[in-house]
């Protein structure tokens, strides 16, 4: 049991300093890739899923009743874990509502500039003399 226990601690750790690297990076860098971090946030909720659904699978098999103190903290944790989850979706949208803004600025400028151009199909001038 104790070995399962101290797997779930050891994901819970991992999950939340790839949690704080994450909004490290969302706070600093303009242009973070959320590709990647969405891919490397998939695959540690995944590892801390499955030590979770491992150690409810064993306690519930040997009917063991585990310590009341250390599955309050297990789920104070986790609690925290999703309430990070939260800001970093939060700066996620944040970044998201920067771009849109951003390439709605461009495609402004973009229109603009066409608009200086002259039309299609008309007559371009041509300087004959030399």
């Amino acid at each position: 049991m104790k070995d399962l226990s101290e797997q779930i601690a050891k994901q819970c750790s991992e999950y939340e300093n790839l949690q704080n690297r994450h909004l490290d990076l969302l706070k600093a860098e303009p242009l973070p890739d959320l590709a990647q971090m969405t891919i490397e946030r998939r695959g540690a909720s995944e590892k801390l899923k499955s030590a979770i659904n491992e150690f409810i699978s064993t306690t519930g098999q040997f009917e063991f009743s585990y310590d009341a103190h250390k599955m309050a903290t297990l789920k104070q944790r986790l609690g925290l874990i999703l309430k990070v989850d939260g800001t970093i979706g939060v700066e996620i949208q944040r970044h998201k509502n920067q771009l849109e803004k951003s390439l709605k600025s461009l495609k402004h400028g973009k229109t603009t500039l066409e608009s200086y151009r002259p039309a299609k199909g008309s007559p371009s001038l041509l300087s004959i003399s030399r």
